[in-house]
């Protein structure tokens, strides 16, 4: 079924007036000012006609059938005051439109940026609530060009609103005024209006796809380029930088072709405006000049002199319209990039009736019945998945690279639900839980550590900003880490860099325990936690780790037999079935797959 283009845009703005509607008012003061501000710059153009006819004339003048005084008997120095006092209005009447001004601009900086940062959080929280999956599907350069390129334009077309409201009062009023003072020479200034409304359908009809598909080049832009920045040592590492520089070629052809485009229509169309401003206006002072000489429409100098002026008035918002045109469309583009963007559903969510997962015990049991789980419809990863985990236990999942043993770990996290089947924690579905709740009660330490941009203090208090600096302490001298960071030149507030590139793999792991014990859950998850590391620095892990799994359950995804040893039980997994379930001892006297892995010397 197709929408009509109006109604889908419609739908855009109405979901805009959602983030617009709580600062309302102060944007309605904003606009009164603007026309406030717009009709009193016409009042100068105005009052040089009644100062040429008058003063220079000596006609005798009438406003709003009102006589002014006939200057024709006044002496030189008392036109020069009249003069004056004429100028002196004028100014008063500058500088009010000036202090208008300068409140209309503050005060519509501020309501504009009162919005964008309501979009700009709306983006950065839904970012977070967004499932994993899209994340695997979605590129980041396209997620980042929403997120900052999109409001952005949404921000120009926001702030150009206001201009386009100033232009729109001289642009509907000018007439008015020009009318009032000569019918004649407004037929005139209509002359080249036929080529200004072609300008606009042009634009209309042909800008907006061409700004479409140029953010999404510019996404895919920015994609590629994260790309290459994240993927800098692979791609030297095999030679790449010959395919990848042609492939980041490619896309910035594309958005080179439409740029081009985009200009060749914007750059004809601004031209023809320009043109047709110039042509009404040597109209006007031709043909102004013939209607004198023939007394027709009680034309005069003044009013030719007023009427070169409003013209302006009249069509600079014309010639302003197709930038603020070219801004608005732009602006619309993004609008609905970002509420498509907005309006995706993550795929985990809450429960309506989801409740807190309280810490009702130190280390709770969990299990796993019947559970089945695929990426795709096609294919199971898991299948049948049913154990027990008691409360306080240690469980080490083993098996080969690709049965399943990291995906089994996610759906505890509960970044992907389980396709059939339940996840229960002291009996409760994991499902019922707040998803926030359940985090805050499971921590797991990855084979890969993330670290932020920061210090090492940033990275550790981020997981309980209210912790204490001898809870830190203790921490990382749990972790086996404290020491270390006293070496560091700055201790604590030594900066880690991008991803922590300042630390050994060994050094980000500790923090990462350290971070799990400063945030102190009932359940820790650790995947290949220390399967990259050498045999001296997985010393230094393991003791920190048998800290941190002291009193509380844990699920471990380990190749290091000195790890898997020391659990209480051990389920090996293969293809995405449990094949086995017992300790290290009671599985080696069993022909099966952790016989085979054993001797393999796979751990």
């Amino acid at each position: 079924m197709r929408h009509n283009p109006l109604q889908k845009q419609r739908k855009y703005l109405k979901e805009f007036w959602t983030f617009v509607k709580p600062y309302k008012k102060p944007l309605r003061i904003v606009y009164v000012l603007f026309f406030l501000n717009s009709a009193l710059n016409l009042l100068p153009a105005l009052s040089v006609r009644y100062y040429i006819d008058m003063v220079l004339s000596n006609r005798q003048m009438s406003l709003f059938g009102l006589q002014l005084p006939l200057l024709s008997d006044y002496t030189v120095n008392e036109k020069l005051f009249f003069s004056g006092c004429f100028a002196a209005g004028i100014v008063i009447v500058i500088l009010i439109a000036n202090s208008i001004g300068v409140t209309m601009h503050r005060r519509a900086t501020r309501s504009v940026e009162n919005v964008l940062f309501d979009i700009k959080i709306r983006i950065h929280n839904h970012i977070n609530k967004l499932s994993l999956s899209y994340f695997h599907s979605e590129r980041v350069g396209r997620i980042m060009t929403t997120a900052v390129g999109d409001v952005l334009n949404l921000s120009m077309m926001l702030r150009n609103s206001f201009g386009l409201t100033y232009e729109a009062v001289q642009f509907f009023l000018a007439p008015v005024l020009m009318l009032f003072l000569s019918p004649a020479l407004f037929i005139v200034t209509l002359l080249p209006l036929p080529l200004i409304c072609y300008s606009f359908y042009s634009i209309r009809i042909k800008l907006k796809p061409m700004y479409r598909q140029q953010r999404e080049h510019q996404s895919q832009i920015n994609a590629q380029m994260q790309e290459v920045i994240s993927g800098i040592r692979e791609i030297k590492a095999f030679n790449m930088e010959g395919r990848s520089g042609r492939s980041y070629e490619d896309i910035n052809r594309r958005f080179y072709d439409v740029q081009n485009q985009i200009m060749r229509t914007f750059s004809f169309n601004h031209q023809l405006q320009y043109g047709s401003k110039d042509f009404g206006l040597v109209m006007i002072a031709v043909l102004g000049g013939v209607f004198m000489l023939y007394d027709i429409g009680n034309v005069t100098i003044g009013k030719i002199s007023a009427f070169l002026l409003l013209a302006n008035h009249f069509y600079m918002p014309i010639s302003m319209f197709l930038r603020y045109f070219d801004i608005m469309q732009n602006g619309m583009v993004s609008l609905e990039r970002i509420i498509d963007f907005i309006g995706i559903s993550p795929d985990i969510k809450d429960k309506s009736d989801a409740v807190v997962m309280h810490r009702d015990s130190t280390s709770p049991r969990v299990s796993y019945k019947n559970v089945c789980f695929s990426y795709t419809d096609n294919h199971n990863v898991l299948e049948d998945i049913n154990f027990d985990v008691q409360a306080g236990q240690k469980v080490a999942i083993v098996g080969l690279t690709g049965s399943g043993k990291s995906t089994l770990i996610s759906l505890l996290l509960r970044f992907y639900d389980v396709g059939s089947g339940s996840i229960t924690i002291d009996g409760r579905d994991i499902r019922d839980f707040t998803q926030t709740s359940l985090h805050q009660n499971i921590s797991a330490v990855f084979q890969e550590t993330f670290l932020f941009h920061g210090t090492i203090r940033d990275n550790l208090v981020f997981v309980n900003p209210d912790r204490s600096d001898e809870d830190i302490k203790r921490a990382c001298i749990a972790a086996n880490i404290y020491d270390t960071i006293l070496e560091l030149p700055r201790g604590f507030d030594t900066h880690v860099g991008e991803r922590g590139v300042m630390l050994s793999g060994g050094q980000k792991q500790r923090l990462a325990i350290a971070r799990v014990l400063l945030k102190d859950p009932l359940i820790v998850v650790l995947d290949e936690a220390t399967s990259s590391v050498d045999t001296i620095t997985e010393k230094y892990i393991q003791q920190g780790i048998e800290k941190m799994l002291e009193g509380r359950t844990a699920f471990i995804i380990a190749h290091r037999l000195s790890t898997i040893r020391k659990c209480d039980k051990i389920i090996v997994l293969d293809n995405g079935r449990i094949a086995q379930i017992g300790t290290h001892e009671q599985l080696l006297t069993k022909a099966g797959v952790y016989q085979k892995l054993y001797q393999s010397t796979a751990f």
